[in-house]
């Protein structure tokens, strides 16, 4: 993290298992925290969950009910003993129980029938994330079991995913759109030049869309009804042919329920604020580095991970718009846990490497 001071970061990370990673038998995990999906890495098998990071909770006695998918489909009925808990805001925990609650439930989902006496998390984190954000994300994995935990920024990892070659001279750059935050970072020789979280996401887009259909279509739908539409609507560039969807909700001056169209046209708009805002950040992010990495991105364009990266146009515009080459990550959603978990594989291989050096030189 950018007040921690990256290479002496990275430089324990890589060398983690002489004090800790894989000093004794151990179950490592990469997880992905985010504000919409937590997903979680299991070195040789790949991502093992991609939940929504939503937690029910039994009111009376504080007991989960059920985590992720399940506890969506539980908000959409509002019981009243329930008490429906978002953990992750904005791309930080807000909620340190409940996001060690949940982060528990699914982990043991994982390593069902193993022991976790010796557990090890690798947890993507803001780049800039704060002391105290911090702490609340090592509170959380100690929560959910873990003896050891290590952060690594969510750019890096997200870079690593992408399969940028993140050792090579030649700087590179990465733009991490998910639901809550912007994570941009500019990275050469395994060293982050520049790492910036910004708060603002799809999420924004989403809040956007919501708002319109009870103010303009007076229509109340449900949560996600909102990313659906972005995700089979929105695009960047307005000339695109005209398609439309059908939307079910309640009608707010009837308060039946009501079945509507919306059309591409309609949201165009309603994508526009929050995509000046992250080009804004981009812009800023280039005007900040070096000369030499900026000159560097010519070649090496820049990457786009996270679920935004996916909504149509914006790579092709952004490329317009700066005059770099813009690629889509090939997953772009999973890029930053498969990232982690790389990391994650790297180290403890690495460390295997180590150990046994050591026992030739020894023996």
């Amino acid at each position: 993290m950018s007040n921690w001071g990256w290479k002496e970061k990275l430089e324990q990370f890589w060398r983690s298992s002489v004090q800790g990673l894989n000093l004794a038998p151990t179950e490592e995990l990469a997880v992905d925290l985010g504000t919409a999906n937590t997903r979680i890495y299991l070195p040789g098998e790949g991502v093992v969950v991609d939940e929504p990071s939503v937690i029910a909770l039994n009111i009376a006695s504080n007991e989960v009910v059920a985590v992720g998918q399940e506890a969506k489909r539980l908000a959409r009925r509002q019981p009243p003993e329930i008490r429906i808990a978002y953990p992750i805001k904005e791309g930080t925990i807000a909620d340190c129980e409940a996001a060690g609650q949940m982060l528990s439930y699914l982990i043991n989902r994982v390593l069902a029938n193993r022991s976790l006496a010796s557990l090890s998390l690798l947890l993507c984190a803001p780049a800039d994330i704060t002391p105290l954000e911090q702490k609340a994300y090592e509170d959380a994995a100690r929560r959910a079991g873990a003896g050891k935990v290590t952060l690594v920024e969510e750019p890096y990892a997200a870079a690593a995913g992408a399969d940028l070659n993140l050792r090579s001279a030649r700087a590179c750059m990465i733009v991490d759109l998910g639901a809550g935050t912007t994570d941009i970072a500019v990275i050469s020789g395994g060293s982050v030049l520049y790492a910036a979280t910004r708060r603002v996401g799809g999420g924004e887009i989403d809040r956007a869309i919501a708002r319109y259909l009870r103010l303009e279509r007076t229509l109340e739908a449900r949560e996600e009804t909102a990313e659906e539409i972005k995700i089979e609507l929105g695009a960047v560039d307005a000339q695109l042919e005209p398609r439309t969807m059908a939307v079910r909700g309640r009608n707010l001056t009837t308060g039946l329920p009501e079945e509507i169209i919306v059309s591409s046209e309609e949201i165009h708009p309603l994508i526009q604020p929050t995509l000046r805002v992250i080009k804004q950040y981009v812009r800023t992010a280039l005007e900040e580095i070096s000369t030499g990495a900026s000159v560097d991105l010519l070649d090496s364009g820049l990457t786009l991970s996270g679920g935004l990266a996916q909504l149509t146009g914006l790579a092709e515009h952004l490329s317009q718009d700066l005059g770099l080459g813009v690629r889509v990550a090939s997953d772009p959603t999973l890029a930053a846990v498969l990232g982690a978990g790389r990391l994650l594989e790297q180290n403890s291989q690495a460390a295997h490497q180590e150990e046994l050096n050591e026992q030739e030189s020894t023996g």
